[in-house]
């Protein structure tokens, strides 16, 4: 299916023509109250004000699980409240950065020491995170040796640290502990954050919900913020991180729509969910798949200067994602301005302007029948590319994109310059 073929497709997706209801939200009252009241096919409006709310249902200020209309008018803020979210003393491991690990046997103890600042930049959402790689391998009885750091990422002062088998102390109250001493694999590589629990603005699906929930859109001139700034957010490297909006497991035919989404770790986020044993690379053992599909973000704005925006498929939810359409949409952004990350099906990204810090679309592992097309990216003079397809170590690369007229407009016009003149 082309590009524009696909686009009309969603767009055509049914949506409900009688509308039972409008309900009206004031500023100070409880949009999910008022949610769980109205009828599939109503609207909820957000009106002009500040809607400062804490979490409910499923870690989000709004839950939804049934067909319903939503939005936020001109000067509406839906915003989380300042301090609900705190940095954590447990912390977590990634592994999924790197799935070529002869043994992934890393643990971790002791009780971090939540006064310790994070560190500071646009990779860490104020988190503190650790970097472990194992950097030598032993020989004649020896044991493997690892390096580690708290710092930025990859950055491993600490080298040549012999593995003992038993608990080992890092700082802040951190331990680690490999099972082997011997047999691991050189360059394999875990992070460990710790950092602030989940949260999501509007959250539909929770994952493995049974039946499909339909027919949801998301529109209008106003704002959602998850006050990243006033709140601990997780690393950005953990499993669930915060989002503005969220579409979560068996959930079709949602429109995101004009809003402008801020302070977070993702603006938008859409993955399935899989009850198999995940498998090295991104493959899941047998199981139920609860898939997402025909999804639409189009006009939509992302002014997240330390965090990223859109992320489409997730390594650790391993659902599959079908038809999915993220166009004409503006971003600023820290990090990665748009992933279509991983088991995609029919996507299109086109026609969107990203000014970012790190990538501007990062095609991150396996997905196909991708077009990436009329793309622009803007302020950056380094000579960037708009478009990356690659995998991690171990994982399956994407299916390669077609691709056409996206854009770096400082790079094109100085590359223009160089061009001899007749």
């Amino acid at each position: 299916m082309n590009a524009p073929s696909l686009l009309a497709a969603l767009l055509l997706v049914p949506l409900a023509t009688i509308r039972a209801a409008e309900h009206v939200i004031q500023p100070g009252e409880s949009p999910q109250e008022i949610f769980d009241r109205a009828a599939a096919g109503d609207r909820l409006v957000f009106l002009p004000g500040l809607h400062q709310h804490g979490l409910g249902k499923h870690r989000a200020m709004l839950y939804v699980d049934k067909s319903i209309d939503i939005e936020l008018r001109e000067g509406a803020v839906f915003k989380l409240l300042p301090g609900v979210c705190k940095l954590e003393a447990e912390g977590e491991i990634t592994t999924d950065q790197d799935s070529a690990k002869r043994l992934d046997d890393l643990e971790i103890g002791g009780t971090f020491d939540t006064s310790q600042p994070g560190v500071d930049g646009p990779e860490s959402y104020g988190a503190k995170i650790y970097t472990i790689i194992i950097d030598g391998i032993g020989s004649d009885g020896k044991p493997d040796t690892f390096a580690w750091g708290d710092g930025k990422l990859f950055e491993t002062p600490h080298k040549k640290v012999r593995v003992t088998g038993g608990w080992q102390t890092l700082n802040h109250g951190v331990k680690v502990r490999f099972s082997n001493r011997t047999g691991h694999s050189k360059g394999s590589l875990w992070f460990i954050s710790y950092d602030g629990p989940v949260a999501y603005g509007i959250r539909i699906g929770h994952g493995r919900q049974a039946e499909y929930i339909e027919n949801v859109r998301i529109f209008g001139k106003g704002t959602i913020s998850m006050n990243g700034s006033e709140n601990a957010q997780p690393s950005g490297l953990v499993k669930d991180i915060n989002s503005c909006v969220l579409v979560h497991g068996r959930v079709r035919g949602v429109a995101v729509e004009g809003i402008t989404m801020t302070d977070t770790n993702r603006s938008v986020m859409c993955y399935g969910e899989h009850t198999g044993e995940f498998l090295a690379g991104g493959a899941v053992g047998s199981g139920e798949s609860f898939d997402a599909e025909n999804i639409v973000v189009q006009r939509t704005r992302t002014i997240n200067p330390n965090g990223a925006a859109y992320l489409f498929g997730h390594p650790s939810h391993r659902g599959r994602l079908r038809n999915v359409a993220c166009n004409s949409n503006y971003m600023e952004t820290g990090k990665t301005a748009l992933e279509p990350n991983f088991n995609l099906d029919g996507y299109e990204v086109i026609g969107n302007v990203m000014k970012s810090d790190g990538q501007a679309i990062h095609c991150w592992r396996y997905s196909k029948n991708g077009v990436i097309a009329d793309n622009l990216r803007v302020c950056d003079n380094t000579g960037k590319p708009v478009v990356v397809v690659n995998a991690p170590r171990g994982w399956r690369a994407p299916e390669p994109p077609v691709m056409r007229n996206n854009r770096n407009h400082l790079s094109d016009a100085r590359e223009a310059e160089k061009r001899p003149t007749r």
